[in-house]
């Protein structure tokens, strides 16, 4: 209730003024019928069963359909920093929040008051943070947030709303905000490195190889790879894996790849020019060659853009005098993809340790490919199929540590054909560009 001369509340899930005055504008001539993004939804709170556990209550109501949309509404009101930290979609941001906080509510719930589970979500909520530092939060940020998500439930609930519900969201949320902002202080250098970018190369109609400087160097071993946001997709923030090693001289070159429908490798590979300033975070992951076991010969597969992690390894094992064996299948769908293969050979050129074995699917480039330099030779003849079929088509490599890379499909049949053919999956160990 406001008091007389003054302007009531506005709830964020009102709509606005522009969204009213477009409302009373008939555009349906013009433009056909507006899309209410809530429309699919009914405006009925959610259901709260009696007897249900709090935490769980918490977790049913964010795993609502409409939490996402709603939530995105109710932070760009509570904080106008909000606006420029997510991207214009936020969808797929808030949707993998969900997905941490049903993690952080179930298991706080099933812990039932076990305190080695209850820390398990609190060093989850600090990894978090530690990732999160690129965001550069203050506190007053994760407070706009915290109310921002109470909100969102309260109207979500409706009349089911309860003092239980709200005393064990503010419980709950102090917990994991304090683990996220303590992970954000542990992190040691500054938050966020720009680079600017001096070298674009575009090998295949697809794929772009961009070359940056770093205003400062970045520390990052062999096979991690970086948060990178771009000019290219406001708040678009995406891990990327360096295919050179960190050196003093700040210089790092990432390989990326068009995806059909991408949010930012579309305009990357399509705009990204010299000149254009990026900027760089935290460094994470572990993909390495494990030197622990004397003598123990390593596989690494392949596909792809994926190769840039794996050429980042192989040139720093360059810089050691011993090295294991190393086996390499480089595959892609046709024999014009296998755009780093001149780079590599000229790494075998000067490391007998190295042996490099070429893949594509198909045998010739379609026609639409245009033009391309003719593959250098290697030790062995390209194959054609699948990368797959290819390395179990030399046995199980039991013997071996397996590193393999590439898109989320690649990684999947690779692994498990793998392990179909006798390979143990703890000799197993990958990652994704």
């Amino acid at each position: 209730m406001s008091s007389p001369g003054t302007e009531p509340t506005r709830s964020p899930f009102d709509p606005t003024d522009v969204e009213r005055l477009v409302g009373d504008i008939e555009l349906g001539p013009y433009i056909g019928e507006p899309v209410d993004p809530l429309a699919q939804h009914p405006a009925e709170p959610v259901t709260v069963t009696a007897g249900t556990a709090p935490l769980l209550v918490l977790r049913d109501l964010i795993a609502d359909p409409r939490f996402p949309a709603l939530f995105a509404r109710a932070l760009r009101a509570a904080d106008p920093d909000f606006r420029g930290l997510f991207p214009r979609d936020p969808a797929p941001v808030l949707e993998e929040f969900v997905r941490a906080m049903t993690f952080v509510l179930e298991t706080t719930e099933a812990a039932a008051g076990d305190t080695a589970r209850t820390d398990e979500v609190v060093e989850f909520a600090r990894h978090l943070g530690a990732d999160h530092r690129k965001l550069e939060l203050r506190p007053h940020h994760h407070q706009h947030f915290g109310d921002a998500l109470a909100a969102t439930l309260r109207h979500l609930a409706g009349s089911g709303w309860t003092e239980s519900l709200e005393t064990t969201l503010a419980t709950a949320y102090r917990v994991v905000s304090t683990a996220l902002q303590q992970g954000a202080a542990s992190g040691h250098g500054p938050a966020r490195v720009g680079a600017t970018v001096v070298d674009v190369l575009r090998p295949t109609r697809d794929v772009v190889v961009v070359r940056l400087l770093t205003d400062v160097m970045v520390d990052y071993h062999p096979g991690q790879h970086l948060s990178v946001l771009t000019p290219y997709a406001g708040g678009v923030w995406r891990r990327m894996s360096p295919s050179i090693p960190a050196n003093p001289a700040g210089q790092i070159e990432f390989h990326v790849r068009e995806v059909p429908g991408g949010t930012l490798s579309g305009p990357l590979v399509r705009s990204a020019g010299i000149g254009d300033r990026w900027v760089l975070a935290d460094p994470v992951g572990a993909l390495e060659v494990d030197r622990s076991t004397p003598h123990r010969d390593v596989l690494m597969v392949a596909g792809g853009t994926g190769i840039a992690p794996l050429r980042c390894l192989l040139t720093d094992m360059q810089r050691h005098r011993d090295n294991p064996r190393v086996h390499l299948f480089y595959g892609a769908r046709h024999p014009g993809d296998l755009y780093d293969l001149p780079a590599l050979v000229g790494i075998a050129s000067s490391s007998p340790w190295l042996t490099i074995q070429p893949v594509s699917e198909s045998d010739t480039d379609p026609w639409w490919a245009g033009p391309r330099q003719e593959l250098p030779r290697t030790l062995h003849r390209r194959q054609t199929g699948t990368l797959v079929e290819a390395v179990t088509g030399w046995g199980s490599w039991a013997d071996r540590q397996v590193l393999v890379c590439g898109s989320p499909e690649m990684l999947r049949a690779t692994v498990r054909g793998m392990v179909a053919a006798g390979t143990p999956r703890e000799h197993i160990s990958f990652d994704r560009p």
